[in-house]
C-alpha cells in the first residue's frame, strides 16, 4: 500500500508541474536530467585547466594577449565603472563635477571600523550568510564545510555533484561568492595600505588554483558564477591601479572572467526555466561581462542576451505594485541589487535600459518603502532568506534595508527617501565612500542623521495572504499586515 500511495503522489506532482509550467517546460526538465546522467553536458562544457585556453583564445583578433601588452590595452581601452580608482585623491563625476574619491579627513565615523573588518579576513575569520563568523584559514580550503568539517569532492566534473547530497552546498557556495572584496575595498579606501588589494589577488589566485574550469562544486551553479563575477569585476576596478595590480594577474583574471560567462552562457537554459531570480542573475552576469570585457570574442552575444533577458524578466517577475513574484523580501532585495548595480552602470556606459526596466525597479522601491520601520530599516520576516546580501557596500545589518532604499529611490528617481547632504550625483560613490561607518543608518549617507519619512495613512499596506503547511494534513493561511505605526499584525484565522 504504501508504494502505491507513493506512485500516486507521484502522478500528482507530475500533473501539478504540467499544469502550473506546461509540457514545454517539463520535457525541457527532462531531457536536461538526461544530459546530465549521459553525461553529455561533460561533452559540451569540458574540465580543463587553465593554462589549455590562455588569454589569446578568448580575446578578439586584433588584440594583444601579451602581459604587458594587454595591460596597457586595457588601460586605453577599458569601460568606465563606477568610480574611478580610490587611491586618487580626486576624481571627475559623470556630471562634469569634481567629486572626492576617498574618505574626506574630517569623517565623523570611524574608517577603523573598515578596517578592523578587513584585517578578520587575513586572519582567517570569513562571515556566512551576512551573519556567522567561522575560521577557515586564509586563504581558505575552498571546499571545506566550516560546520561539519566536510570537504566535498573537488575533482569532479560538476554535473557529477548533487546538492541533494544530505550537505548543505551553499557553504562550500558561501565564500566563493566573494562578498569579502567589498570589505577589502572599504578597507583600501580608508588606509591606503597596499596589502588589502595584495589579499584581493590572492584570494583570486587561490581560487583558481582550487576550481580549474567545469570542475567541482563550485561550478555546479550558473548564478554562483554570476555573483563571482560582479564582486571580482568590482575588486578588479578598485585595485586596478594598485602596484599589486600586475599585467600578469590581468591576464589571469580575464581568463577567468571569460572562463565563468562561457560557463553561464552554455547553460543559460536551464536558469531561465526556473522562472527565479536565477534567470536574473545570470542573465546579468552575461551582460556585465559583455559591457565591461568588449574584447572578448564574444562579448557582443553575451551582452545582447543578458540585456534581453534583464529587460524581459523585470517585467514577467516583478509585478504591477512593485512587489515580486518570489514572494520572499529578502529575494526582492536580491534582484534589486543586481538591477540597480546593472542600470547605473549601463547609464555611465551610454547603455541605459528600457523605461520600462526603471518602472518596476522604481515601482519596487515604493513598494518597499511602505513596509519598512525607518528607524531600525527593517522589514516584515517574510518569505525565503537565506542569508543572500550581495552588494554590501556598507556595514549596516542584513536586516537594514535603507542602504537598498536609499540608493533605489535615487538611481530611479534623483530622489531620497531619508535626510542626506550631498555633495555628489554620483550615488554608488556616497554609498561606498561612507561604507566604512559603524552599523548605524545616518552614517551610511554622509548625513548627521537620519530624517525618517513620516508615517501616513497611504503608507498602511497588505502583504500577501499565503498557505503554509503546518502539518502533512492541515493547511494554515497566514495574512500580514504593516501599519503606518510600523507595527505589525500576524493573522493565523
Amino acid at each position: 500500500m504504501p508504494r502505491v500511495w507513493k506512485m500516486l503522489n507521484n502522478f500528482r506532482n507530475l500533473r501539478s508541474l504540467i499544469w502550473s509550467h506546461g509540457s514545454e517546460w517539463l520535457l525541457f526538465r527532462v531531457s536536461y536530467a538526461l544530459r546530465k546522467r549521459t553525461g553529455y553536458i561533460r561533452l559540451q562544457m569540458p574540465q580543463y585547466q587553465w593554462k589549455d585556453r590562455p588569454l589569446q583564445t578568448w580575446l578578439k583578433k586584433g588584440i594583444p594577449s601579451t602581459p604587458q601588452e594587454y595591460y596597457e590595452w586595457r588601460k586605453q581601452n577599458s569601460p568606465r565603472f563606477f568610480f574611478e580608482n580610490l587611491r586618487a585623491e580626486r576624481s571627475r563625476s559623470d556630471s562634469g563635477g569634481v567629486v572626492e574619491a576617498r574618505a574626506a579627513s574630517d569623517n565623523s565615523w570611524n574608517p577603523q571600523t573598515a578596517v578592523d573588518e578587513a584585517d578578520r579576513i587575513l586572519s582567517g575569520d570569513l562571515k556566512y550568510f551576512s551573519h556567522t563568523y567561522y575560521q577557515i584559514g586564509f586563504p581558505p580550503d575552498w571546499h571545506k564545510d566550516p560546520l561539519t568539517g566536510i570537504r566535498w569532492n573537488s575533482q569532479k566534473h560538476w554535473s557529477e555533484l548533487s546538492d541533494d547530497s544530505g550537505m548543505d552546498v551553499k557553504f562550500i557556495w558561501e565564500p566563493s561568492r566573494f562578498a569579502m572584496v567589498y570589505t577589502l575595498v572599504r578597507a583600501y579606501a580608508s588606509s591606503r595600505d597596499e596589502k588589502y588589494a595584495e589579499v584581493f589577488w590572492q584570494l583570486i589566485q587561490s581560487w583558481a588554483e582550487s576550481n580549474p574550469p567545469n570542475t567541482g562544486p563550485n561550478w555546479m551553479d550558473g548564478q554562483e558564477a554570476a555573483l563571482r563575477l560582479m564582486t571580482w569585476i568590482f575588486g578588479y576596478y578598485q585595485f586596478s591601479k594598485s602596484p599589486s595590480s600586475t599585467p600578469q594577474r590581468l591576464v589571469q583574471f580575464v581568463t577567468m572572467v571569460a572562463a565563468h560567462a562561457e560557463r553561464i552562457y552554455k547553460n543559460i537554459d536551464y536558469a531561465i526555466s526556473t522562472y527565479s531570480n536565477h534567470t536574473i542573475s545570470e542573465a546579468f552576469g552575461l551582460w556585465l561581462v559583455g559591457l565591461l570585457f568588449p574584447e572578448l570574442k564574444h562579448a557582443e552575444k553575451y551582452f545582447a542576451l543578458g540585456r534581453k533577458l534583464l529587460e524581459q524578466e523585470a517585467a514577467a517577475q516583478i509585478f504591477l505594485d512593485g512587489s515580486y513574484s518570489m514572494y520572499s523580501l529578502n529575494y526582492h532585495r536580491f534582484i534589486l541589487h543586481l538591477y540597480l548595480f546593472a542600470i547605473r552602470l549601463g547609464e555611465i556606459n551610454n547603455s541605459p535600459f528600457s523605461n520600462s526596466v526603471y518602472s518596476s525597479i522604481s515601482s519596487s522601491i515604493d513598494y518597499l518603502s511602505q513596509l519598512i520601520d525607518p528607524g531600525t530599516g527593517k522589514m516584515p520576516v517574510y518569505g525565503s532568506n537565506d542569508g543572500a546580501l550581495v552588494l554590501p557596500l556598507n556595514n549596516c545589518d542584513f536586516s537594514d534595508y535603507r542602504p537598498l532604499l536609499q540608493l533605489g529611490a535615487y538611481i530611479t528617481k534623483k530622489q531620497f527617501l531619508f535626510g542626506v547632504r550631498v555633495k555628489s550625483r554620483s550615488s554608488f560613490l556616497k554609498v561606498a565612500r561612507t561604507s566604512s561607518t559603524p552599523p548605524i543608518a545616518r552614517q551610511l549617507f554622509v548625513a548627521p542623521t537620519i530624517v525618517p519619512v513620516p508615517p501616513t495613512p497611504t503608507n498602511s499596506t497588505w502583504i500577501y495572504g499565503y498557505t503554509v503547511k503546518t502539518s502533512p494534513v492541515t493547511p494554515v493561511h497566514i495574512s500580514t499586515t504593516v501599519k503606518a505605526s510600523g507595527a505589525t499584525d500576524l493573522r493565523i484565522p
